[in-house]
């Protein structure tokens, strides 16, 4: 068998070639292809020096093989050829496998912040180039939205490797918000919580108020003493630590104050209409309510009350800055007392006139009632606590007889009558 004295050539992916004995330098954890030119009917036989670092993956026995290059280091292809008539020739080339960087990315400040902060993330600046996937090519990057991060970074052995994620989280913050109730000297100014979060939970709320007063609450209430402008602020702190404040501004205006006068005193059911005169100050809408279903408008208005009682009159005012007060005064109307019995009646069972009893205004309305009828000598012939109830005069004989009438009205005053009845036959 005779040898061949030539000198093979080898070469890469990457498309430069290389002789015997040169040396080129590649990256970890990549797959090469190497190969020498084609003789048809040879046969190659290819070796690694040093095999624990690399791998021969396929094409053994072809003028083209694959490597995997496991672990830094350096190490010879030898390559072999067998020609068809038996010569052999040999070649040889070193390949030095360089590791891979491993950036790690560091970090000043939290992963975790607030809406409108940022975090600083950076790796070594001993690399030749820098690619994050938010596209910035420095070694630092400020980020401020939530999201995975990691850089791609090419070192001077042009070896290429991407640190782990870190993931980055904001927290949205409150969008604070409330509403003011119309503010009026000396009453009550409100105030209305409308602020929302987007996500987690309001973990407090505070009110601040330019005296140095603090209140927490999603309503709150605050009575202003003094006109002219003020200002509250609310500030409000989410479950996840972010915080925002509102400040508004306002007015306190002078308040209204309700009051009413009215006209007769004494009421009663025959005179049953009360003038009503509006003596209420920095007024300008008006509403009464009369407490028998009964309403008005009108600034002065004159009300014709239906039955005797007791009525809580109220009139509320507003302005135009929409303050608001009321006052409400107790209406006596009383029943005029109207009581009627006749001076005789004839129980001769022909159907008028046949039995003797009080007809009255309301004595339906009542709260106690007693009739009682007595003889001549004083004796009790007749009694009843029942306003329907009359005396027929039976087993009784014709003359003069006397009663007595005890009620209690519904206005509670006692009231007492007698007079005298003659029974006819």
């Amino acid at each position: 068998m005779n040898n061949k004295n030539i000198i093979l050539f080898l070469f890469s992916l990457f498309s430069f070639g290389v002789y015997s004995q040169d040396v080129i330098s590649l990256c970890q954890g990549d797959n090469h292809n190497f190969g020498v030119p084609l003789t048809q009917g040879s046969n190659y036989n290819w070796q690694i020096q040093n095999s624990s670092i690399a791998d021969i993956t396929s094409g053994n026995g072809t003028n083209t093989v694959s490597l995997d290059l496991n672990l830094p280091g350096i190490f010879k292809l030898f390559v072999e050829e067998t020609d068809i008539n038996g010569c052999q020739g040999y070649d040889s080339i070193m390949v030095e496998i360089n590791p891979l960087p491993l950036p790690e990315i560091s970090f000043i400040g939290s992963l975790s912040f607030c809406e409108g902060d940022s975090v600083l993330l950076e790796v070594e600046n001993t690399y030749d180039s820098f690619l994050w996937n938010n596209n910035s090519t420095s070694n630092s990057v400020y980020v401020s939205n939530t999201d995975n991060y990691y850089v791609t970074v090419t070192d001077s052995k042009g070896c290429i490797n991407s640190t782990s994620s870190i993931f980055v989280q904001v927290n949205p913050k409150p969008k604070v918000d409330f509403i003011i109730s119309e503010s009026c000297l000396g009453s009550p100014t409100t105030f209305f919580n409308t602020s929302s979060v987007s996500q987690g939970d309001i973990s407090s709320l505070f009110w601040y108020f330019e005296n140095g007063d603090v209140l927490t609450g999603d309503t709150v209430q605050y009575i202003y003493n003094e006109l002219g402008s003020s200002t509250v602020d609310l500030m409000i702190e989410t479950d996840s630590g972010c915080v925002d404040l509102l400040s508004r501004s306002f007015s306190t205006v002078n308040s209204v104050v309700a009051s009413f006068e009215f006209s007769p005193t004494n009421a009663s059911t025959l005179e049953p209409f009360i003038d009503f005169t509006n003596t209420s100050t920095n007024g300008s809408i008006y509403y009464w309510d009369f407490d028998d279903f009964s309403f008005s408008s009108s600034e002065n208005p004159t009300h014709e009350f239906q039955n005797a009682g007791i009525y809580n009159v109220t009139l509320t005012v507003s302005d135009t800055n929409r303050c608001i007060d009321s006052i409400q005064k107790n209406i006596i109307v009383y029943y005029d007392y109207v009581l009627y019995l006749p001076n005789s009646f004839t129980p001769n069972g022909d159907g008028e006139n046949d039995n003797f009893g009080p007809k009255g205004f309301r004595i339906d309305k009542f709260k106690s009632y007693e009739f009682i009828i007595y003889n001549r000598w004083g004796d009790q012939i007749f009694y009843t606590q029942e306003y329907t109830l009359k005396w027929d005069g039976f087993n009784t004989q014709d003359g003069l007889y006397n009663w007595v009438i005890t009620l209690e009205d519904e206005l509670g005053e006692i009231r007492k009558e007698r007079g005298e009845v003659w029974l006819i036959r």
